[in-house]
């Protein structure tokens, strides 16, 4: 099956192997590879690998990197796992201070036909693996899926769902994707014949905090998106996140600092989507946070934000007037 925007062909697959492979009993080895990496998440790694070990679905492999955890991280996955014949566990001797680099060593070891991301603070519904490979194994022409995510706080509570459960319609999201990360790492199952032709994660330092942001934008310029109606993962949001910690970010805790980044790196986007829509973009996204600030108080932060939203935009009104009213209320 051929997708005419990307030129991405699916694999076709013959309806009794189909049955088999949604069963998990083709006996070629695993058919999803579980790729999850720790670093220090003693609290909850041990929950987020027995929901792997708890799936409905049986055919897959997991692979743990501990990236030199100091806590007691280590010890909490091999009490998790227990011995399971499927699980391999990769100890980084030095820690890479990098998420990519663990997901990249995991994703090297790999030897599943897909590939399955679960951040070790997050868990899976016990259904997650058998749906969304239901879900690929009739819609070949996906080589890339994710899922609607409950998100829950640190002691497990449900806190709503993510982005309120809305997201892009199936296909072609990139523009979407450019101006909101909707995606969530722990939801997405992809092809491993497409990661390998998209690339790894991202090592550089600017996308320490963002490196899974950049990858789904590079795999969303490359190929249709697509997600099974279900909720099937629980995404953990709480103070200690890699996203959540002031250290990870390069500039301002927001995610214009990456939608600058993306600005300038025009092999993300040429071809498909115009400069004057990136800049659109950045402006928007200045703007967001300068409403932001200002609702919390942050004067000069939302001072900041309108001379950004004046830089990319100079005669348009919106970014004097941000920052008119941070000035005022500032003094």
């Amino acid at each position: 099956m051929q997708d005419r925007r990307s030129g991405w062909a699916g694999e076709h697959v013959g309806a009794k192997a189909l049955c088999r492979r949604r069963k998990g009993l083709t006996m070629d080895g695993p058919l999803v590879s579980v790729i999850v990496g720790v670093y220090n998440k003693e609290r909850f790694v041990g929950e987020c690998l027995r929901s792997v070990l708890a799936q409905t679905y049986s055919n897959w492999e997991l692979i743990v990197v501990d990236d030199a955890s100091t806590d007691g991280s280590l010890a909490e996955v091999e009490r998790a796992v227990d011995g399971d014949s499927r699980v391999r566990i990769l100890r980084r001797k030095e820690n890479s201070g990098h998420p990519g680099v663990a997901r990249n060593q995991a994703v090297g070891e790999a030897k599943g036909q897909y590939v399955a991301f679960l951040d070790a603070d997050d868990r899976w519904h016990d259904d997650k693996l058998e749906r969304q490979v239901t879900f690929m194994e009739e819609h070949p022409e996906y080589p890339f899926t994710h899922t609607r995510c409950m998100v829950i706080g640190a002691q497990s509570q449900p806190m709503g769902l993510r982005h309120g459960g809305q997201y892009p319609a199936n296909g072609d999201c990139l523009d979407a994707l450019l101006g909101h990360c909707f995606i969530c790492t722990s939801s997405v199952m992809m092809r491993m014949d497409a990661l390998k032709q998209v690339g790894e994660f991202s090592e550089e330092p600017c996308f320490k905090s963002g490196q899974d942001y950049e990858f789904f934008v590079r795999c969303a310029k490359a190929f249709p998106v697509a997600m099974p109606e279900e909720t099937l993962v629980d995404y953990r949001w709480f103070d200690g996140s890699v996203s959540r910690n002031p250290k990870n970010w390069k500039s301002m805790p927001t995610d214009f600092v990456r939608h600058v980044l993306f600005l300038h790196r025009p092999e993300l986007w040429k071809g498909r989507i115009a400069k004057s829509r990136m800049r659109d973009i950045v402006f928007r996204s200045a703007e967001e946070n300068a409403y932001a600030a200002r609702r919390e108080r942050r004067w000069q932060d939302a001072e900041w934000f309108a001379w950004q939203m004046i830089r990319f935009k100079l005669l348009d009104g919106r970014g004097w007037r941000q920052l008119l009213a941070s000035s005022l209320r500032r003094k």
